[in-house]
């Protein structure tokens, strides 16, 4: 029987044919898991002597002081990862800006016959110049929008450290103008 020549299936490579014998594998080795079966027959099925890890809130601590230290946890990721942003947003603008000195030191000013000023540059500075203020530019527009991030995400912690500690002193004492007198 002949193969139909329209139907083109390239050959697979080796690095190929190792991944969907892995995938296979696993595939095969895996537990099928239903979401549609109960609870308790699923805890019986389980392996007694299995370590799994689980993490439960104390049972001490409130609801509420649970969402507060997640909510803080978050928070403080977000600092992290828009300081680490702020910094190298930073450090790209300063290779730019270095960049783009040393190729405008590669270049001379010359005013054409129509009073323009152009520069001309040898292949250093026809190079770095352009990539340098590249850089510059980029790198201070992330500056500029990895700071406010910064700013907002300190505030939002700031503000759930805030509630955190009104939530476990209570209100404070202050004076209400409407009644004359101090409320909590």
């Amino acid at each position: 029987m002949k193969a139909d020549p329209r139907v083109s299936v390239p050959a697979m490579n080796r690095a190929t044919q190792s991944t969907v014998t892995l995938l296979a594998l696993a595939l095969l080795v895996a537990n099928p898991v239903s979401a549609q079966e109960p609870a308790a027959q699923v805890q019986a099925e389980a392996n007694v002597n299995a370590s799994i890890v689980t993490t439960a809130p104390n049972q001490g601590a409130s609801s509420r002081d649970i969402w507060f230290q997640e909510d803080l946890a978050a928070a403080e990721a977000r600092s992290r990862r828009s300081r680490n942003a702020l910094i190298w947003t930073s450090a790209v603008f300063g290779v730019g800006a270095i960049l783009a000195g040393i190729g405008a030191s590669q270049c001379q000013s010359i005013t054409t016959t129509n009073n323009y000023d152009d520069l001309l540059c040898n292949n250093a500075g026809d190079v770095l110049l352009p990539l340098g203020g590249t850089l510059a530019g980029l790198g201070g527009i992330g500056m500029i929008t990895s700071g406010i991030i910064l700013g907002v995400a300190n505030k939002r912690k700031r503000d759930i450290k805030r509630d955190m500690r009104r939530a476990s002193y209570g209100r404070r004492l202050q004076w209400d103008i409407p009644s004359g007198g101090l409320v909590f």
